[in-house]
């Protein structure tokens, strides 16, 4: 269960963490280039994901894949909200409180709250179906192997 944990938390952790300490470099982040490339890991995140929870269920010669499921939704949906607070943190010089006061949680900007919806909806939806078709593949591959013994 570390092992779970360990290979689909921390690289999401680190990464974001990454991320978060170069955007409000002004001299890397002129043109947005850092904004649109943490954008894209977030979407690449589950297939990333998918891809080595696979092949390490293909080692041990599991069938179920669900736990790898949920470690690999909870995964996705956090680098989400890494990506929609580092948004809040760094967008127009903001600290901890915007201009109003607010709080960064309480966004009322509805097209970055549509952005987060929309990429957490992918998210989710990725997990489902990558997970189904990992746990389809493992199931006719352990299938065969016990019928050619």
């Amino acid at each position: 269960m570390f092992k779970l944990l360990s290979i689909n938390l921390l690289p999401v952790v680190i990464i974001h963490s990454l991320f978060f300490f170069l955007t409000p470099n002004t001299r890397l982040n002129e043109t947005g280039n850092i904004s649109l490339i943490e954008m894209l890991f977030e979407l690449f995140t589950p297939f990333l994901l998918l891809t080595v929870n696979y092949k390490m269920a293909i080692k041990k010669e599991r069938t179920s894949f669900i736990p790898n499921f949920f470690f690999i939704l909870i995964s996705s949906l956090l680098g989400v909200v890494f990506g929609y607070l580092n948004w809040g943190l760094n967008a127009g010089g903001y600290t901890l409180q915007n201009d109003f006061g607010d709080n960064i949680l309480q966004n009322p900007d509805s097209e970055t709250y549509g952005i987060v919806m929309l990429e957490a909806q992918i998210m989710v939806i990725v997990s489902i179906v990558g997970s189904l078709l990992c746990s389809i593949i493992l199931i006719v591959k352990n299938r065969k192997k016990r019928t050619l013994v």
